[in-house]
């Protein structure tokens, strides 16, 4: 777990907002406009780029290795990922990172800034749909709702 704290005005949110644009789909469609505000507005720069490295000493990762290095590259009209130095498919990374227990129905493993303030005052109800999305239940109660409306039907095709 990785909390970081510092004074206001110390970059906290510029750590927070590159792991987001690494890790989650916060930044998944881009405008040519979103891309040069990335980009600083600076008119030689063409392309910039995040990486994260982390400790994979407990095999969190499923890759074999010590460490794990991941990148978003982000241009003017397209963004590139690699793991490990080798170039992946944004849908490769996704898969790579649910291995690791970085799910997309589980969007609490990065908590921005004011969500703690705002679950503590949270109804206890609200509270709850939060825990079934942390322990990601709230997945498997969407995908058993499916299913039943199908087996529901799925019965009304069946003449008696």
């Amino acid at each position: 777990m990785l909390f970081t704290v510092g004074r206001n005005g110390s970059g906290k949110s510029n750590f927070f907002w590159a792991i987001r644009f690494v890790l989650s789909d916060a930044y998944a469609t881009l405008t040519r406009e979103e891309r040069l505000s990335l980009l600083h507005e600076a008119q030689a720069t063409i392309s910039a780029y995040v990486q994260i490295d982390f400790d994979n000493s407990d095999n969190r990762f499923p890759n074999g290795k010590e460490s794990v290095s991941l990148r978003r590259s982000i241009g003017l009209k397209k963004d590139e990922y690699s793991l490990d130095k080798k170039t992946i498919t944004k849908t490769e990374l996704g898969n790579f990172l649910e291995a690791a227990g970085f799910s997309k129905s589980n969007p609490y493993y990065i908590v921005p800034q004011g969500r703690i303030t705002a679950l503590t005052n949270a109804k206890d109800a609200e509270r709850l749909v939060v825990l079934k999305d942390v322990a990601g239940t709230k997945v498997y109660e969407t995908r058993r709702i499916e299913s039943l409306k199908i087996m529901e039907e799925t019965s009304n095709l069946i003449p008696n």
